[in-house]
């Protein structure tokens, strides 16, 4: 299975080209429409990225071509780089799956995923390109976003640093993920990677559990313990979700920071001990800091050096990618597997907002797997909204939206906000794109890339 490259632009398809080729993905290329159908009955293709405006064919009479033949060979249609993007035509759009999309190199990602996806292949436990696996030594670490890979590259710079790193980013990210990878190719990567949620724990046991105790030291204190400080030594500590730290254990946490020494509850002996620590939080700690809730001192020893986690939303090339690192997980341990996921399905995913992340999609798709029963998931099967509690789904045919509470009171998604937001601003402009734009603070290209998603149609009088 192979994906087939049609473009008469020489330098766009090499890029296209040389993607395609660093991430090992089978693929063929040509510069001209006539010949695809030729190739597409000849070779074994999987899907058509197509360039719209091909010289002496179209690339909308090639896909309508295409589509005649071989109506479910996926076809994405690719606008010239640079270009205002078509407004959404419902004409055409039977003769095409995806488009038209102009194709920087995370949409070209995204799109291949989605492709691989359809035919099976990234589900096949025996793939193990670099298309799916990523950069060495980030193999637990999905994606190829360049947001990721920047994040990458910063890890690598301090991974050999007796630094202090902290890890912002909402929850459901992967912020331990990140911690272990600095700690693995580290050069304490033979010692222990020690983590201990803050949140998780009541705050009368934290200090306990950080520092450990000495017998009697308390009611139920029946033997020593060793703190996690302790466990920790010549190896790493993560501190997750450190925000949630109490003022006066931040005290006690600083004190290590700053002699590297410690006691146990209810002891007197100085501990010393040889710790790295990595901490994460999904809060604002600065604001915290103005408003007096963390200790400022704290705060600059923790963020010597800091990493920011990119919400799922700003990163979704990687979206196809992880979906398939979940259903490949998932069918490990499954009587039947997922053998692939439509493109309805993936763009259904691709249109969410993902408040929960990384964890929420995971429970989406894994859900997904489920109603599947194994074989192929499709749109149906994706179920990404929440509801919240006393809503209950709507009898069939009732012309209510799913999620309608019981008393009568309609929920809407990000989705239905977003495009009645759109529709708001354009008749407000009387359907100006860029002025549109400006007003939702996107550029023209996301914009036009809303109105293609919500079926919006630009009517100019």
């Amino acid at each position: 299975m192979s994906i087939l490259l049609v473009n008469h632009d020489k330098a766009q398809l090499g890029r296209w080209c040389d993607s395609l080729r660093k991430w090992d993905v089978p693929f063929q290329h040509i510069r001209e429409g006539f010949t695809a159908l030729q190739i597409v009955q000849l070779k074994n293709i999987s899907g058509v990225i197509c360039r719209l405006d091909l010289p002496l064919i179209s690339g909308f009479a090639l896909s309508g071509m295409l589509k005649n033949d071989y109506p479910d060979l996926p076809i994405v249609l690719a606008a010239p780089e640079g270009s205002e993007l078509p407004p959404h035509d419902t004409t055409r759009k039977k003769s095409w799956d995806i488009g038209p999309v102009l194709l920087s190199r995370p949409e070209l990602q995204k799109i291949v995923g989605m492709l691989l996806l359809a035919d099976g292949s990234l589900l096949q436990e025996e793939r193990k390109t670099p298309f799916f696996a990523g950069p060495a030594g980030f193999q637990d670490i999905i994606g190829l976003s360049p947001v990721l890979l920047e994040l990458f590259t910063l890890i690598h710079k301090v991974k050999d640093q007796d630094i202090t790193v902290l890890i912002q980013g909402e929850s459901g990210t992967g912020k331990e993920l990140v911690a272990r990878a600095i700690h693995q190719q580290s050069s304490r990567m033979d010692k222990p990677f020690v983590s201990v949620n803050c949140a998780a724990i009541p705050e009368t046991l934290l200090e306990s559990e950080l520092f450990g105790h000495e017998k009697g030291s308390f009611t139920g204190a029946d033997t020593r313990v060793i703190g996690r400080f302790e466990q920790a030594d010549h190896g790493c500590l993560f501190l997750d979700e450190i925000g949630d730290m109490s003022p006066a254990t931040q005290a006690k946490v600083l004190r290590v920071f700053e002699g590297r020494t410690f006691e146990r509850v209810g002891g007197r002996q100085q501990i010393t001990v040889d710790v790295r620590i990595i901490a994460a939080t999904n809060r604002d700690l600065e604001e915290n800091v103005s408003r007096g809730r963390f200790r400022e001192d704290l705060f600059y020893r923790l963020s010597a050096f800091p990493l920011v986690l990119p919400p799922l939303r700003e990163r979704m090339e990687d979206l196809p990618l992880l979906t398939a690192h979940i259903l490949r997980e998932f069918n490990r341990t499954a009587s039947r597997k997922i053998t692939a996921v439509t493109l309805a399905a993936s763009n259904k995913l691709l249109g969410y907002y993902w408040p929960g992340n990384i964890r929420h999609l995971e429970n989406v798709v894994k859900r997904a797997a489920i109603l599947t029963g194994g074989g192929v998931v499709d749109a149906s099967h994706i179920i990404p909204e929440r509801r919240r509690p006393g809503t209950r789904l709507p009898a069939k045919g009732s012309g209510l939206e799913e999620g309608t509470p019981t008393n009568g009171m309609a929920i809407h998604s990000l989705a239905e906000v977003e495009k009645e937001a759109i529709e708001k601003t354009l008749r407000q402009t009387e359907m100006n794109i860029s002025q549109a734009a400006k007003g939702l603070g996107i550029s023209r290209a996301t914009l036009y890339k809303k109105i293609r998603e919500y079926g919006i149609e630009i009517n100019r009088q």
